[in-house]
């Protein structure tokens, strides 16, 4: 597991005011990953699974980023290289693209913008399952929500 030095709550966001009086917000991007993290956790149990499922993609995102740059292979290269996802396809880069699918549909537009495609609670529940994975690995602290969503979700979860 690597280890990310982490700031404390205090500082995951300073809040600060510039010369012209409006707010200014210095963030560190663990800060930002755990912001959204949370923010995700709260959307799902909401049932807001659009936000639930873009701000967990965003937060593993920052999270993964980080451990590639450490050499630490992230969740959702983990879940992709498993046997399992072989019948998906054989190449690597398809079966990123198929656990992506959801998360990018949501945050690009491509060339059929009309284009309708669906998104299941599922879906929510395992962008917020790689992007804890990802901090985890991090050595990152849970947050309150984070152990909150374990909590209702440990049925569900077995021995993730």
């Amino acid at each position: 597991m690597a280890v990310v030095k982490e700031p404390p709550a205090s500082e995951l966001a300073v809040v600060a005011t510039t010369t012209a009086n409006s707010p200014e917000i210095t963030l560190s991007k663990v800060g930002v990953a755990k912001i959204q993290l949370d923010s995700a956790i709260v959307a799902y149990f909401e049932r807001r699974l659009v936000e639930a499922i873009t701000l967990a993609g965003a937060a593993e995102e920052i999270f993964g980023k980080m451990l590639r740059s450490l050499q630490v292979k992230p969740a959702v290269e983990r879940i992709a290289d498993l046997s399992i996802m072989q019948f998906i396809s054989e190449s690597r880069k398809h079966r990123i693209a198929y656990l992506n699918f959801a998360r990018n549909a949501l945050k690009h537009a491509d060339d059929d913008i009309d284009e309708m495609f669906s998104i299941t609670e599922v879906e929510a529940f395992v962008m917020i399952v790689r992007a804890i994975g990802n901090a985890h690995l991090l050595g990152l602290e849970d947050t309150l929500e984070v152990g909150r969503f374990w909590r209702m979700h440990q049925s569900k979860m077995g021995e993730i």
